[in-house]
């Protein structure tokens, strides 16, 4: 009987769900190997509280084959090698990769934290903000919940494409954009187009720990965090990075279920307050959940305030709730996929 009987289950749960649901063959080989593998489920177990032992585990040996550590394990990483991998399992160089830089990937699990950034959730965020614009008419004045880089809060200097079974039904942005996103439309719903133009009036976010993608190392981190056959998501990112640079937001390091309410506070009467968060909440205790839409529904007694999650799993639920006169009303929009591949739109 394993030791570590949460932990392998957690990595069987990964197997056979998250990484096939996700299109990572590569990490469903290697978790269900880990599940059984007494010495990497204890070095899985130095995570930080909170933290999926999964992600981190894997995160940490894909920095450090990203930050150039050689070891046969990487030819079976199709962002480091050929996109099609070598004959063999690769789950015994990876087990022989975590014991030989035992420390290095210990050090990583312990003082890390995953904090992706799936530019690509966009695909689901615009058309909630496009709702939002049109009821407000005005501009909005964007809080990221768990915003990590802040990269999603520039949704407006991205181009997206619509598909419908391979169709393009709906494009939007910017011809020149840096980044282009797609999403594929399933169900009978569509989303209706957003407005031509979308003025953001503030950008801001908050995370325990921000991250700042100046710092070449902390972009290495989230690169690392990204699943090695996701080619296109290492790309959006890396672009987005730089279209960063361009355009800044306000990263705040805080709780958000402490530090919210002095960040509403400050947005001006004639803009429209919009907090957001994708796949975030989980990280937020259920004391800290209920703060954060107590510090809403206190602030809505004021002004009318917009909340746009895509959250939960299997798959999550994109909703807008609008609080106003202290009590909040949610309106499911989609389910989509937890990196914005796909979005099944409520019919209207």
């Amino acid at each position: 009987m394993s030791a570590y009987p949460d932990l392998s289950a957690a990595f069987e749960q990964f197997a056979r769900v998250e990484a096939p649901d996700l299109d990572s063959p590569t990490y469903a080989a290697l978790a269900a190997g880990v599940a059984g593998d007494g010495e990497l489920l204890a070095l899985a177990a130095g995570r930080q509280r909170g933290q999926p032992a999964p992600n981190m585990l894997f995160g940490a040996v894909q920095y450090l084959l990203l930050q150039g550590v050689e070891h046969a394990l990487a030819a079976h990483y199709p962002i480091l090698s050929d996109p099609e991998p070598p004959p063999g399992e690769a789950f015994p160089l990876f087990r022989a990769f975590c014991l030989e830089h035992r420390e290095r990937v210990a050090e990583l699990i312990t003082t890390r934290r995953t904090q992706t950034q799936v530019v690509r959730r966009c695909t689901c965020l615009l058309p909630a903000f496009g709702l939002v614009h049109r009821e407000a008419r005005a501009p909005l004045a964007l809080i990221d919940v768990g915003a990590s880089a802040g990269l999603n809060s520039n949704f407006d200097r991205y181009a997206y494409r619509y598909l419908r079974d391979g169709s393009e039904v709906l494009r939007w942005g910017r011809e020149a954009a840096r980044v282009e996103l797609e999403a594929d439309l399933r169900g009978p719903g569509t989303p209706s187009a957003p407005p031509r133009e979308i003025p953001v009036a503030s950008r801001d976010g908050i995370d325990l720990n921000p991250i700042d993608l100046g710092d070449a190392d902390e972009l290495l981190w989230l690169r690392a965090l990204i699943w090695p056959e996701h080619v296109e998501r290492h790309a959006q990112l890396v672009d987005a990075a730089a279209e960063l640079k361009d355009s800044p937001i306000r990263l705040h390091r805080g709780d958000a279920s402490r530090d919210l309410p002095h960040l509403v506070e400050r947005v001006p009467a004639e803009v429209a307050l919009v907090v957001y968060s994708t796949i975030a909440m989980y990280q937020v205790p259920r004391e800290g959940r209920r703060r954060i839409t107590e510090a809403l529904e206190v602030r809505s007694r004021e002004r009318p305030v917009w909340r746009v999650a895509l959250e939960g799993v299997h798959p999550p639920c994109l909703t807008l709730t609008r609080y106003r006169d202290g009590a909040g009303e949610t309106e499911l929009l989609a389910r989509a996929s937890p990196h914005g591949w796909w979005i099944e739109w409520r019919n209207p």
